[in-house]
C-alpha cells in the first residue's frame, strides 16, 4: 500500500487503515468554513450524532493555513467524525476527501457582516489568523480604518476560499443564516449528505445531549456589514468583477 506507507507510525494504524476501516463502512465529513460563520456551533451539534466525535485534520492553526494532513486523516479513518476548518479547495483537498471518503459540506456568510465581526474578532479575542498578518497595535485603529484593512487584506482569502469551493462538485452548500434557522433542519441535511439515514427522533434527541462544556455561539446579528463605509463595500464588490461566472448571491454580493 504505497500511499498509507509514507504515513503509517505502526501497525496499528496498517490495520485501522486497510481492514477496519472498510469493514466498518465509518462516516467523515468536513465543515469547510469562513472564519466567523458558526462553525464550531454546527461541528459540535454534528458531533453529537450516534457514535460521532469532533476531529482534527490539520497539523495546526493560529497563523498556519489549515490545509488537511494526510497524516490525520490516515489516523482518523476508523472513526465516525466531523471535522470542522478554514481551508480551500485545491489538489491536496480533493485528494483527502477522495482517499478517506469525506464528505464536503461548506459553510458561508454574508461577507459583509463577515468584516465587521472579523473586526471583533481582532479587538477582543486575536490577531492571530492564517488570512492575513494583524499585530496587536491595529485593535486600536478606528473602525473604517480596520474595516478597510480587513477588505483589502482578509477578504481576497475569503473570495478565494468561496471560489475554490464552486469547483468542488459534491459540497453541500449552507449559508450562515439559513443553517442556524433550522438547527435541525442543517444537520439532517449534512447527515443525508453524507450517507446517514438517520430517523429525526434520533437527530432531535442528539441535539438535545447536555455536555459538560457549552456550546460557544456567539449569533451575529445580520446586517451589520450595511454600516460599512463605501469604499470598503466597493473594494469587496470589485473582486467578484473577476469572477463574471460565479454566484456570489450566497455571500451576500449581488450585480
Amino acid at each position: 500500500m504505497p500511499f498509507a506507507s509514507q504515513f503509517l507510525r505502526g501497525p496499528f494504524d496498517l490495520l485501522h487503515y486497510s481492514v477496519l476501516g472498510p469493514l466498518l463502512d465509518r462516516k467523515h465529513i468536513l465543515i469547510a468554513c469562513m472564519p466567523k460563520s458558526g462553525s464550531t456551533y454546527l461541528s459540535n451539534a454534528v458531533s453529537r450524532l450516534p457514535d460521532f466525535r469532533k476531529a482534527t485534520l490539520v497539523q495546526s492553526y493560529g497563523r498556519s493555513e489549515q490545509e488537511l494532513s494526510h497524516a490525520q486523516a490516515l489516523r482518523k479513518h476508523c472513526y465516525n467524525y466531523v471535522a470542522q476548518h478554514h481551508v480551500k479547495y485545491n489538489d491536496n483537498t480533493e485528494f483527502v476527501l477522495r482517499k478517506f471518503n469525506v464528505a464536503p459540506v461548506v459553510l458561508v456568510r454574508n461577507i459583509f457582516d463577515c468584516v465587521a465581526s472579523i473586526r471583533d474578532h481582532i479587538r477582543n479575542e486575536s490577531v492571530a489568523s492564517p488570512t492575513a498578518w494583524f499585530d496587536e497595535e491595529m485593535r486600536d485603529f478606528d473602525d473604517d480604518k480596520l474595516s478597510s484593512m480587513i477588505s483589502q487584506l482578509v477578504i481576497p482569502w475569503y473570495i478565494h476560499f468561496y471560489v475554490s469551493w464552486t469547483h468542488c462538485p459534491d459540497a453541500l452548500l449552507l449559508t450562515y443564516e439559513n443553517a442556524f434557522a433550522d438547527l435541525s433542519g442543517t444537520v439532517t441535511r449534512i447527515s443525508e449528505h453524507a450517507g446517514l439515514a438517520l430517523p429525526a427522533s434520533t437527530i432531535k434527541n442528539s441535539l438535545e445531549i447536555k455536555t459538560d462544556k457549552p456550546d460557544r455561539f456567539n449569533f451575529g446579528v445580520s446586517g451589520r456589514g450595511t454600516a460599512l463605509d463605501e469604499a470598503t463595500k466597493n473594494t469587496i464588490r470589485q473582486y467578484a468583477t473577476y469572477y463574471p461566472h460565479v454566484d456570489f448571491a450566497p455571500i451576500g454580493i449581488t450585480s
